[in-house]
């Protein structure tokens, strides 16, 4: 959905097309800049890692909220 306001190729616009196209207004003069879409390469590594997320995740969600808050403060020295 655009959320742009002003003429398209105005020195007015702002706002942003799509998660795309931005036009926005700083200090340094009116800028449009083109997002690139994120690539979710699935490899086998990353796969791996994805994996090894999920187990650490668990172990974590395990803990008791003493457990937890104890790892925290250690953390924190």
């Amino acid at each position: 959905m655009a959320k742009l306001e002003g003429p398209l190729l105005s020195v007015n616009a702002h706002g942003s097309i799509g998660k795309r196209l931005t036009y926005s207004r700083r200090s340094t003069g009116n800028q449009a800049r083109f997002q690139r879409a994120n690539h979710d390469a699935n490899s086998a590594s990353q796969q791996s890692q994805r994996a090894l997320f999920l187990v650490a995740l668990g172990k974590w969600n395990s803990l008791t909220d003493e457990q937890q808050e104890l790892w925290n403060e250690y953390n924190n020295q």
